[in-house]
């Protein structure tokens, strides 16, 4: 089986696609339709698998981007000039369930709100938060020496190039579906849906199985 033909399943079982499309990959001008449709380039449909087959991997640290992953990317502002997010409460659940059986979580953001960052991140329970200008890779570092873990431990969901250096690194990494062109190329897992559409949420539930905290098995 080719990798279109994997790749047209695996959207049909995520709910991207209906049985219907099965019969239209054939024609390339229905391809460029299935691609704007769900999003993905006509190269990844033919080239790349979607459904990742993962072994097990010692994950012991989560990384996640604020603006396109755990937003839309969007900044919302008032009148006053104050800045609001939005989040999605499904990436909330899953990140909490998650922290509960003992997963631990950082967020590394390029952002300049740092108050608002770590109000959201603390409500869930993430601990490791860094929202600033200095590199992603720099306040990785830091964080695998403070636990005695490698990069090979760690996920990581990015969207933008800033988040390049670090996913071609880590032991997984994972990208929304409208994370830019160069982030889509290295990811090991792009996901069906976008940033700020519980996207996280589909990594967790879709990827991870917690093993008894101590580990991470895919």
């Amino acid at each position: 089986m080719s990798y279109l033909e994997k790749n047209i399943d695996y959207l049909i079982s995520s709910g991207d696609l209906n049985n219907s499309h099965k019969e239209l990959v054939n024609n390339s001008l229905n391809l460029i339709s299935i691609s704007e449709l769900t999003g993905y380039s006509i190269d990844d449909l033919v080239h790349k698998n979607l459904a990742v087959s993962l072994e097990k991997r010692d994950i012991q640290l989560i990384i996640l981007d604020i603006d396109g992953v755990l937003t839309d990317g969007g900044m919302y502002f008032s009148e006053n000039g104050d800045q609001m997010k939005k989040y999605n409460t499904k990436d909330g659940m899953a990140i909490i369930n998650l922290v509960r059986k003992g997963m631990q979580f950082g967020i590394i953001s390029s952002g300049f709100k740092d108050k608002m960052v770590r109000a959201r991140a603390e409500m869930l329970g993430i601990q490791r938060i860094y929202v600033g200008r200095d590199k992603k890779m720099g306040i990785l570092k830091s964080w695998l020496e403070e636990m005695n873990i490698s990069i090979q431990q760690v996920a990581y969901v990015g969207d933008d190039i800033n988040d390049l250096e670090i996913m071609e690194a880590c032991g997984l990494s994972a990208c929304p579906k409208d994370a830019v062109k160069a982030i889509r190329e290295i990811s090991d897992i792009i996901l069906p849906k976008k940033g700020g559409d519980a996207c996280v949420r589909e990594f967790l539930d879709g990827y991870i199985r917690y093993e008894d905290g101590s580990h991470l098995e895919l």
